[in-house]
């Protein structure tokens, strides 16, 4: 059970390094290992043995798992400021929406700043 979990915490982390066209997989691991604190070695013999194995060696499981929690917090971070960021998009819209010749009067000026600025 560990040894799978290990495995796709590093799958995670390798997905998140993979530079596209031209990369190879053993190499965004490699990259995936290092920022976790691991070797590059001991990524290797997971990834290649993880079916097999019987455990994994503790200190490389909690790398791994702590790697995959920050990778884990930063995406849900970035989707909360998305979030919060449509909200206040919806907010002043609907606020705009509702003054609909204030909302015209802010794009008129704005129209008019652009002209003075060429």
């Amino acid at each position: 059970m560990a040894v799978g979990e290990a495995f796709e915490y590093l799958n995670a982390g390798t997905r998140k390094h993979y530079r596209g066209a031209g990369d190879t997989a053993s190499a965004a691991r490699d990259r995936a290992a290092r920022e976790a604190g691991i070797s590059p070695a001991q990524a290797e013999r997971l990834w290649k043995r993880w079916r097999t194995m019987a455990s994994v060696d503790g200190d490389v499981y909690r790398a791994l798992r702590n790697q995959y929690e920050r990778l884990c917090e930063r995406v849900e971070n970035a989707a909360e400021a998305m979030e919060r960021e449509a909200r206040d998009i919806e907010a002043n819209n609907a606020t705009l929406g509702g003054h609909r010749a204030v909302a015209e009067g802010v794009a008129g000026a704005s129209k008019g700043a652009e002209r003075e600025m060429r």
